[in-house]
């Protein structure tokens, strides 16, 4: 195959209390459990989704360096979403700079659990920094470009990537800005995190945000939705992600195709869904 297939552990597990469709069924998987329900589907590799990473001390990440061990997973990205659940709120442009500083603490703790787990990319998702922001704008901007940096600091002392996820009403909301920080911030190992269901939602067309980001595309998230929002379900439900990949082909991409679905009814038939169909196109191209 051209590409890695990964797929987001909160496919399976209970993000937290009362989110999401499959917590009212009841589905309420531990991350550990998510991980071998995912090495069971054949999966290459995992991504893992941290909402608090106080919830990760070192004896359960050594244990979970054991399990991606034993199960020869691949950890090839976190999603670092501690701002969109410790706080309430901007945390990476708020004008406080203690709340500023708490998050690159925690993204620091964050690349530190990556690197035990030889994973070498997480990504940045402000979806808790809204458009429009709180302050004026260029001073929210300038707090991002300054927060991102920091974090990068960090991630550059460990080897470590930052993949930055834009979204619709944040301050990162599609490529152009996306294209806009990754000059400004101007550090190698940081680059962009494309989520195809953001990116259709933003009227973006997906090969042409390819070759925009070609060069500073370090991770892809993979699902669909019908353009009206974010439903992040199984690629090829809505539309033809044939010419996506035949992008991802004619730039080089070396990365994973990690699929990010909050499965509606059944986890297991609608990830396998996904993978069956992505593994089609793969073959044809």
């Amino acid at each position: 195959m051209l590409w890695k297939l990964s797929v987001l552990t909160w496919a399976f597990e209970a993000a937290r209390p009362g989110f999401g469709p499959l917590q009212t069924r009841g589905a309420r998987m531990t991350t550990e459990e998510a991980i071998r329900q995912i090495a069971e589907m054949g999966f290459d590799a995992v991504e893992l989704v941290i909402w608090n990473i106080e919830d990760f001390p070192k004896i359960r990440r050594q244990k979970i360096k054991e399990e991606l061990e034993s199960l020869d997973l691949e950890m090839v990205n976190i999603c670092c979403n501690d701002n969109v659940y410790v706080w309430s709120g901007p945390v990476y442009t708020n004008p406080d700079e203690n709340v500023r500083r708490s998050i690159v603490q925690r993204i620091k703790q964050e690349i530190e659990a990556a690197v035990e787990w030889d994973c070498k990319c997480i990504g940045i998702w402000p979806g808790s920094d809204p458009i429009p922001p709180k302050i004026p704008y260029w001073d929210a901007w300038n707090h991002l470009v300054d927060t991102i940096s920091e974090c990068a600091k960090v991630a550059e002392d460990h080897g470590v990537q930052i993949a930055l996820e834009s979204k619709p009403e944040n301050i990162l909301n599609n490529v152009d800005s996306t294209l806009r920080i990754l000059k400004e911030v101007n550090f190698d190992n940081v680059g962009a995190l494309l989520d195809t269901g953001h990116a259709i939602v933003a009227r973006e067309h997906l090969p042409t945000a390819v070759e925009m980001l070609n060069g500073k595309l370090f991770h892809i998230h993979i699902d669909d939705n019908y353009g009206d929002w974010d439903r992040d379900l199984p690629p090829g439900t809505a539309h033809n992600f044939k010419p996506f990949l035949e992008a991802l082909k004619r730039v080089r991409y070396k990365g994973c195709l990690s699929m990010d679905i909050w499965p509606y009814e059944d986890p297991h038939r609608e990830v396998k869904m996904g993978k069956d169909y992505l593994e089609r196109l793969m073959r044809e191209i």
